[in-house]
């Protein structure tokens, strides 16, 4: 057996940590980049394609369902050949398409094209998530899906400030500024398949830059934590685990929060007179402070008590905040509220994600993970139809948000009922 002394293993996790999270939230980076666009492009695409503000909510919503339908296989296969090897595919794959949506000439054109960019990117989030669980035992993954989810910050901060000034190229070179926004967003998901081919590392008993010790002595955490989960059954039982059932359940009110931020917030500057460049300046504000907030808090979130204390407290304060910006009489309060309810949204998912690889392993974690994946994203398809709903329903753009405001109620509370029950059972024994 081999020992490492405390500053030793410190040392350790802290070079697996920069040498492997700065790609794999790099590639999580432009996989947002490259679901935010949509949100931008819409505010020309919808007049220039002659779709209704439904219709287009409809067609962009298709990209869930090719994701759902290949979610499960996709992430079953970075399992087996390899997370180097299939994200490299996965990003190409769906930088090729997001180029190509950049010449949709008609709302059928972009609505194929939207569905096979779900069935291009499937696999790739939940592939990251279970490449992690190779290399970072249980103590530290909170905060290593904090750094990912990082990503999904700086994804949505650097695609709305790209993409608001794309808008307003409208008309160089012959081009829109819509199909400026996907150009220029494409682009970097094809390079960034190449880097993760070239720079990322299949697992820790390959890395060169560690030690034949230090290899071993990751190899025994690791299977000392899976030996103590005692996860049994077929693979494709997973999906009828009544744990993965209720996480898939609240990832979907999560990301049904998250993608109607990220669809609608442009939506709403836009009614605040913003020009396309104003428009993504303003856009990036909410995704800065979230930047911020999960640089600070996942880390200090570690047990179990912890993550459902999270679940609770952040669900309240997205609660008051999304409910604040449908009520206030001042623009810039409607921004202030979206900035401190967005945080709140991101923040909930390294709490979520911490929990599968607490009872799943191997490739049970791969399908367990890409079920909850797969079942959650029902919240992405459900988002960019709700919104515009919603919209219209409470006759201003802002009524929107109150989406987010319903769905993380219902987080907070299933989180307050799995905390007072555990606590009770606890009690009980």
């Amino acid at each position: 057996m081999t020992i490492l002394n405390p500053e030793q293993q410190k040392q350790l996790m802290t070079r697996v940590f920069w040498r492997v999270m700065p790609l794999l939230t790099l590639a999580y980076l432009v996989a947002i980049i490259d679901r935010a666009n949509v949100g931008f492009a819409k505010l020309q695409m919808v007049k220039h394609l002659g779709m209704s503000e439904q219709a287009f909510g409809l067609a962009a919503s298709l990209f869930f369902v090719g994701y759902l339908v290949f979610e499960i296989p996709s992430t079953l296969a970075v399992h087996k050949y390899g997370a180097r090897r299939w994200l490299t595919r996965i990003l190409v794959s769906w930088g090729v398409v997001t180029v190509a949506m950049a010449f949709a000439w008609s709302d059928t054109v972009f609505t194929v094209l939207r569905f096979l960019l779900g069935v291009a990117e499937a696999g790739a989030y939940p592939g990251i998530i279970f490449f992690t669980t190779l290399w970072f035992p249980q103590a530290y993954r909170v905060r290593v899906m904090g750094i990912v989810t990082l990503g999904s910050a700086f994804g949505n901060m650097f695609g709305s400030l790209l993409a608001g000034p794309m808008l307003d190229l409208d008309g160089t070179l012959g081009l829109a500024g819509w199909q400026w926004v996907f150009l220029v967003t494409g682009v970097p998901a094809v390079l960034m398949g190449f880097v993760i081919f070239f720079g990322l590392p299949d697992s820790h008993t390959k890395a060169t830059f560690l030690s034949p010790d230090e290899k071993e002595w990751l190899s025994q955490n690791l299977d000392r934590e899976s030996a103590a989960k005692h996860d049994h059954g077929g693979v494709w039982q997973v999906l009828w685990d009544p744990r993965v059932l209720f996480i898939s359940l609240v990832y979907a009110l999560i990301l049904t929060s998250l993608y109607g931020v990220i669809y609608w917030i442009p939506t709403v500057v836009k009614g605040f007179g913003a020009t396309g460049t104003q428009n993504g300046i303003l856009s990036s504000l909410p995704w800065a402070v979230t930047a911020v907030a999960l640089m600070i808090v996942p880390r200090r979130i570690r047990s179990h008590r912890d993550v459902l204390t999270g679940f609770t407290t952040l669900g309240a304060i997205g609660v008051a905040a999304f409910f604040a910006s449908t009520v206030v009489s001042e623009n810039w309060m409607r921004l202030v509220a979206m900035m401190i309810g967005t945080p709140c949204i991101s923040l909930l998912l390294p709490c979520l994600w911490s929990l599968p690889s607490r009872f799943l392993t191997g490739a049970r974690a791969a399908a367990g993970i890409g079920a909850i994946s797969m079942l959650g994203n029902f919240g992405g398809f459900a988002a960019q139809n709700m919104m515009p709903w919603a919209a219209k329903l409470g006759g201003s753009a802002v009524a929107a948000m109150l989406v987010p405001t319903i769905c993380l109620a219902a987080v907070g509370i299933g989180a307050t009922v799995v905390r007072l029950t555990t606590k009770a059972e606890a009690t009980a024994s």
